[in-house]
């Protein structure tokens, strides 16, 4: 029942390896007024082509275990892919799933600095629309602001009319796309700190970090083109977020480099414990999310990170 407009921009290289790079960017808006000029998309179109010249020129990165800064969308999309999922209701009680967090509920999963919320019935964060608005899922409950985790504790699940143990009840959030059965999907999954710094203060973290683990450098992932998570029992419970641009940060000062071919891969339960701190000015990534019941828009929004691994 919502009315979206998206603009789509994407630019295509090729290494002299032969390995293809892509770069894209999204303008999101719901209302016709607020349309970007031709200036905001020809400026991101230098941008894109900028950086697009700089990676198809960048090195291929070595296998690396270290810290990582994430830039706030980039640690949006991590939110999404490692918690997100599996957040959602009819997860936790399929027994082909790997049921991550079904009996987890009161315990800590995350640093107590950290709170997820999703919020469907939240339109905008800041100046940025978020596509997970709704007034009332595919079910015809009302979208419901509901706490996941707080300080670090898990509290509640993404919940359609399918009940689990525990949560009888709908909280709002039954998806589908068009011609397929509802099940408990994401809206507007944001993620909250009190272990704020600013973002440069987040950056002289991560060089410490480094110097502390004796490494060369750290990564600096700038943004994410979205990825992928396995949730089935019978598959490894992993996940695998694929970053677009990305700098290695030296310990001893010099610039940052560029580099290209990085994925980031891990396990959720350990993952998750490994964030330091974030920073401050929370980023939105609007995208549309894959799964059961086919393609939903979704939001993500979360301050930059550093993970000590």
């Amino acid at each position: 029942g919502n009315l979206h407009y998206r603009l789509e921009l994407f630019i295509q290289g090729k290494a002299s390896d032969g390995m293809d790079i892509n770069r894209y960017y999204n303008f999101d808006w719901n209302d016709p007024a607020n349309a970007p000029d031709d200036r905001a998309v020809l400026t991101q179109c230098a941008i894109l082509q900028k950086e697009m010249e700089g990676l198809v020129k960048a090195p291929l990165v070595e296998p690396f275990a270290g810290p990582a800064m994430l830039t706030g969308r980039a640690a949006a999309v991590f939110f999404h892919e490692v918690f997100g999922h599996r957040s959602e209701g009819f997860r936790q009680k399929d027994i082909n799933e790997g049921q991550t967090f079904a009996r987890k509920v009161g315990e800590s999963i995350l640093p107590d600095f950290i709170s997820i919320v999703d919020d469907p019935t939240q339109s905008r964060l800041g100046s940025s629309i978020l596509l997970g608005n709704y007034p009332f899922d595919d079910e015809g409950v009302a979208a419901q602001r509901i706490t996941l985790v707080d300080k670090g504790v898990l509290r509640n699940f993404e919940m359609s009319r399918q009940p689990i143990v525990g949560f009888p009840q709908s909280n709002g959030h039954g998806r589908r796309q068009v011609g397929l059965e509802p099940v408990s999907r994401q809206g507007n999954l944001i993620v909250e700190s009190s272990k704020k710094v600013t973002n440069a203060e987040l950056r002289r973290m991560l060089i410490a970090e480094v110097k502390r683990q004796g490494k060369q450098f750290g990564l600096l992932i700038d943004d994410i083109a979205g990825g992928f998570t396995f949730t089935g029992r019978g598959q490894p419970q992993a996940f695998q977020v694929q970053p677009l641009v990305v700098y290695e940060v030296f310990a001893d000062g010099r610039p940052d480099m560029l580099v290209r071919g990085v994925d980031i891969v891990g396990t959720p339960l350990v993952s998750l414990t490994k964030i330091m701190a974030t920073g401050d000015t929370p980023e939105v990534f609007n995208g549309y999310c894959g799964a059961e019941s086919g393609s939903v828009p979704v939001a993500a929004a979360a301050p930059a990170m550093l993970i000590s691994e």
